[in-house]
């Protein structure tokens, strides 16, 4: 996920740091740390945008999402207005960011309306030419204008993360918050996600570009299953941890939400548990959903700051509960739909059917259960292995078997700050090392049955 314009920019970060901080000591052990920070940066950095070749990366070779060359498209403007605005000639009020920050929610809203006018238009069954050409240009004319005032914004909201993430009540760094908070506000890209197609094990992700047409997902999806015998499904992806992060145009909360969730996770990649979510499994697991926990309290947190909103901790999801689906508020009533319950039903019986070996008959089982929802207005595209192979990750999603959400929010109770969390559990290289820290804690553990 790192290229050399990552590296660049955090160098300038670091830079900009020392020549602002006059009063902090410039000891040894600051060229230190930046020294082992470019040393394992630059064995991060990949010598193109694509490390493999596998089936996947080939079946998706024309639709990929090259890093290096976001970087050329984006890296550049993030600097000029970086360099602009340390200038001192070139001040930045508190009202201007504050009235930047209200026209961009009401873009959020102008934006989403124009795209689905777009796309109401141009899925017409007779098409219009001027209607789609006059539904593509209020789409493109807000899109400029989010461009136009977002790097302020960007700027604005990564002080105040960086400012919270260094608070008493977060309690994770110090005064030098590394990596400092750079996220870029746009469309992160899709991801292809592969699994066996007699379990639901995550076995390759490939970037794909944001832009590809339900079409063309439709057939790497298909060439994969056709020629390779495996699970494919494109997923739009929440955001991307790269560096800068990149973040989808959204309301404030959940864009602060998901710029704190991205931080976290290059932050952690310079402790143990961030190299290991490379490994993959379980413990790719756990990082997400410590990144989840840590995300949603830091960014309600920010949320209250910008908006002076009081601050409301969040609570433990139902997911997260010994008894997934058991106190669902729905079972009070019979006849209520409940998303949470649908879609453990859909995982558990899906597990069950593989392990007797009956894959067409799961793989028929869940495009059933799909169909069911679009009655409850939930348009997934496409539900199978991999799809629940993905998000089975994000322990506290309903399409996860896992208990780790259940552990995770047990030891957050235990803790005083999710900051302090984070430290326990970022010196962690393998699931069996957290499980047996879940024990030192007096955690109890689900046997697997």
């Amino acid at each position: 996920m790192w290229t050399l314009g990552s590296l660049l920019l955090l160098a300038f970060n670091f830079a900009e740091w020392l020549v602002t901080s006059p009063l902090r000591p410039r000891s040894k052990w600051v060229v230190r740390v930046l020294l082992v920070g470019v040393l394992a940066l630059s064995w991060l950095v990949p010598a193109g945008d694509r490390r493999f070749d596998t089936p996947a990366s080939e079946a998706s070779l024309e639709h990929g999402y090259g890093l290096v060359s976001w970087e050329f498209d984006h890296f550049f403007d993030k600097w000029s207005h970086r360099i602009w605005t340390t200038l001192p000639w070139t001040p930045t009020s508190e009202a201007d960011r504050r009235e930047n920050l209200e026209r961009y929610e009401l873009l959020v809203g102008e934006l989403s309306s124009a795209k689905d006018s777009l796309d109401r238009a141009t899925s017409a069954a007779v098409l219009d030419e001027v209607e789609v050409d006059a539904a593509q240009r209020d789409v493109d004319r807000l899109i400029s204008e989010r461009n136009a005032l977002r790097d302020g914004l960007e700027e604005y909201l990564e002080q105040i993360i960086a400012e919270t993430v260094r608070s008493d009540e977060v309690d994770l760094v110090a005064s030098f918050v590394w990596p400092p908070v750079d996220f870029l506000i746009g469309d992160p890209p899709k991801l292809l996600v592969t699994s066996p197609r007699d379990e639901i094990v995550r076995i390759e992700d490939v970037l794909i570009d944001p832009d590809i047409s339900v079409e063309d997902m439709a057939r790497i999806e298909d060439e994969l299953v056709g020629t390779q015998n495996i699970s494919a499904v494109v997923l739009q992806t929440g955001g991307l941890a790269s560096y800068p992060n990149v973040i989808p145009t959204s309301d404030l909360k959940r864009l602060v939400d998901v710029a704190s969730h991205e931080w976290l996770h290059s932050y952690l990649t310079f402790h143990p548990l961030g190299m290991a979510y490379f490994s993959g499994g379980d413990i790719r697991s756990v990082n997400e959903t410590l990144a989840d926990i840590f995300g949603r309290e830091v960014g309600l947190r920010v949320y209250s700051e910008v908006t002076g909103e009081p601050y409301v901790a969040p609570t433990r999801p139902e997911t997260a509960s010994k008894d997934r689906g058991e106190n669902d508020s729905a079972l009070e009533d019979p006849e209520a739909f409940s998303f949470n319950r649908f879609m453990g039903e859909i995982r558990s019986r899906t597990d069950e059917l593989l392990a007797e070996g009956q894959i067409d008959e799961a793989e028929a089982y869940m495009e059933s259960r799909r169909v069911e929802l679009l009655d409850h207005n939930y348009p997934i595209r496409k539900i199978n292995q991999a799809y629940f192979a993905f998000h089975g990750t994000y322990a506290e999603s309903p399409s996860s078997a896992s208990s780790i959400a259940r552990y995770m929010w047990d030891l957050r109770e235990q803790v005083d700050s999710v900051g302090e969390m984070v430290k326990l559990l970022r010196p962690l290289r393998t699931y069996k090392e957290f499980e047996q820290f879940l024990v030192e804690r007096g955690i109890e553990l689900e046997s697997d049955e």
